[in-house]
């Protein structure tokens, strides 16, 4: 069921049609926790007003949370503000105390600390009611034009998207501040004023209080017309989601990969377009135009005999052969190269690799025969292995036989090699060698290798368009 907020720029006279959605929303989500993400402002403050008179803790159900990041000398006055709100409504409160340190970049540390606090708290379903409103749209559209974004940073805050293993919702993006101070004074309520608000030297304050005035003065309705430009920005970028998500679909390959010859098929910007979604869908990186050339001209042109990659934070990405490929951060080395592995010819058997995990399961006259022993030797490649393949005359190189059948480069380190004392007998399951195979009637194994770095998938991501 899609939430009815939107963000529309038009401000209704009244808020009893807010009170409605929310009351609607609550009774389409039965079971879940609704929590109001309480700073003790204005915003939050009418927010948690209109929840309650909505009807949402029938159940306690509704929950507040205000995450106290010790920044200001009353960050201990707040706390107890809002702990008696919330006991004045019979709301019930959890105080987060988030240490975010000092210097620069405090604002966004405070931020992400403030996002982490609010997922933690997310049960499956729950929803996170958000106080931003019109203005709030207003003031991060100003900003995101200042730093040349594209559309999708026009397209601002959004009403709804995912958190975590729930739902954030901002209720109030058709509200204009001037209408919150005006139901918060008609309905007798206090909220905390945040000195540093007044702080000119950021950003956002020097545009709330010495921009945004003159764009009223001269365009009375410059918040609506400016809201109005972020939906059509997020109308924008949604088509742009719906396009991109086409278009990976004929893009991507069996393994994950996605073909270059099909990318290359597409104009400049609709490549550009599909392969911002798929890192950003696979990876959370949100790449800009300079990072999606490199991807392009550095790793999907690059020579076909190279092995070109890109360090994506913990994600890589990587080229082989005519595909491109998002790998997870890489298993760690094994400090140990050799493991012996006591195999019964009765039960399933099953060994934990750096790589994956390798199973062996008895069967009847095929697989692989059993050394008198019971024991099979596992080890990972060092390089000039050689195995003698059934029906072929003399050994053959394993590196050549890897590169025959595609094996992709990151997984052939990590590949176990089955041996018995120093006889090679098999390859994960890919070869049993000469001589090794079990007779007619005879016990033997099946091999299974599950490789542990596999290439991120695109396939769950397809069923319907994310929130950028």
């Amino acid at each position: 069921m899609p939430f009815l907020f939107s963000s529309m720029t038009h401000s209704p006279s009244s808020f009893s049609l807010l009170q409605d959605r929310l009351a609607r929303i609550a009774a389409e989500h039965p079971g879940v926790d609704i929590w109001v993400a309480y700073s003790g402002g204005l915003d939050s403050r009418v927010l948690l007003q209109l929840a309650v008179d909505s009807g949402l803790n029938k159940q306690g159900r509704l929950k507040a949370v205000h995450v106290h990041h010790g920044l200001q000398a009353q960050a201990d006055d707040w706390a107890r503000h809002c702990q008696s709100s919330c006991d004045s409504l019979g709301v019930a409160l959890r105080v987060h105390r988030v240490p975010v340190g000092s210097g620069s970049g405090l604002e966004n540390r405070a931020r992400i600390a403030r996002y982490q606090v609010f997922e933690s708290l997310l049960a499956d379903g729950d929803l996170l009611l958000q106080g931003h409103h019109a203005d709030d749209q207003s003031e991060t559209l100003l900003l995101r034009l200042m730093r040349g974004s594209g559309v999708r940073g026009l397209a601002s805050i959004p009403a709804t998207r995912a958190l975590g293993r729930g739902r954030l919702l901002r209720p109030l993006l058709s509200y204009g501040r001037q209408q919150l101070h005006g139901y918060a004074q008609q309905h007798g309520l206090s909220w905390i004023e945040d000195p540093s608000n007044l702080d000119t030297r950021h950003d956002r304050n020097y545009l709330r209080a010495k921009v945004l005035p003159l764009l009223r003065h001269r365009w009375p309705h410059a918040v609506q017309s400016l809201g109005l430009s972020a939906s059509n920005c997020a109308d924008a970028q949604r088509l742009c989601q719906e396009l991109a998500a086409i278009d990976l679909q004929a893009c991507v390959q069996d393994d994950a990969g996605l073909a270059i010859p099909r990318l290359a098929g597409l104009s400049a910007h609709r490549r550009s377009n599909v392969l911002r979604y798929w890192l950003q869908e696979l990876a959370g990186v949100s790449p800009d135009e300079a990072l999606l050339q490199r991807l392009w001209t550095e790793v999907a042109l690059a020579q076909a005999d190279a092995q070109p990659q890109l360090e994506l934070g913990a994600i890589t990405l990587r080229r082989f052969e005519d595909g491109l490929y998002l790998l997870p951060e890489s298993s760690p080395a094994a400090a140990e190269r050799v493991w012996d592995w006591p195999v019964d010819s009765h039960c399933r058997s099953e060994l934990q690799l750096p790589g994956g995990t390798l199973q062996a399961e008895p069967v009847a006259g095929a697989g692989l025969a059993l050394p008198s022993s019971g024991c099979l030797q596992v080890r990972l490649r060092t390089g000039g292995e050689r195995i003698q393949l059934p029906g072929r005359v003399g050994r053959r190189s394993l590196k050549k036989l890897l590169q025959q059948q595609r094996v992709a480069p990151w997984l052939r380190q990590q590949l176990p090699l089955l041996y018995d004392g120093e006889r090679l007998l098999a390859v994960a399951d890919l070869w049993i060698a000469e001589g090794h195979a079990a007779a007619p009637g005879a016990p033997g194994i099946r091999l299974s290798w599950a490789p542990r770095d596999v290439p991120l998938t695109v396939s769950a991501q397809l069923s319907q368009v994310g929130d950028f």
